[in-house]
């Protein structure tokens, strides 16, 4: 499995990351430049069971799909996962929110592939074979989308 995490500390409550997520529909262009298009087809980004489709560009291709809000902890943790077909390689993002003095540490992680014993291997070997060259972009776009929910979050520049 390949995981990519990474943290920001952001000076805001996890109300604000909460309500920056409800409203992904708005919100979702300002994370990244490459974002296309975010769109709830049912029910919203903070509950449990809603469906969601998502676009953006990655170099020079489309990428996206449809995803299931698996797990919400309100204010808390947010767990989303890829539907199927492409369920059966495996995809979860998971953003975990903590409380500071200052604010909050918001943590993105990105998980490809599977946890599956003797299967896992293959999957994975499989999804590392076509990732590989694109490690260090994913990397850089996480780094990147947690920087600009900072900026949105600490300037109040987003919908709520």
């Amino acid at each position: 499995m390949i995981v990519l995490e990474d943290s920001i500390e952001i000076s805001a409550s996890p109300t604000d990351m909460f309500a920056f997520a409800a409203n992904l529909d708005e919100n979702y262009l300002l994370m990244s430049d490459d974002h296309v298009h975010f769109e709830s087809l049912s029910g919203d980004p903070v509950t449990e069971g809603s469906v969601f489709c998502q676009y953006e560009w990655f170099g020079d291709r489309l990428i996206g799909g449809k995803y299931r809000v698996k797990t919400v902890v309100s204010n808390s943790r947010l767990v989303y996962e890829v539907t199927f077909p492409r369920s059966i390689l495996g995809g979860k993002l998971f953003f975990s929110i903590e409380p500071i003095d200052a604010g909050i540490v918001l943590t993105e992680r990105l998980e490809i592939g599977r946890s599956i014993p003797v299967i896992s291997p293959v999957i994975d070997r499989c999804v590392t074979t076509v990732l590989d060259s694109t490690i260090d972009s994913l990397r850089d776009h996480q780094r990147d989308g947690l920087k600009n929910i900072k900026r949105a979050l600490e300037t109040d520049s987003f919908s709520r």
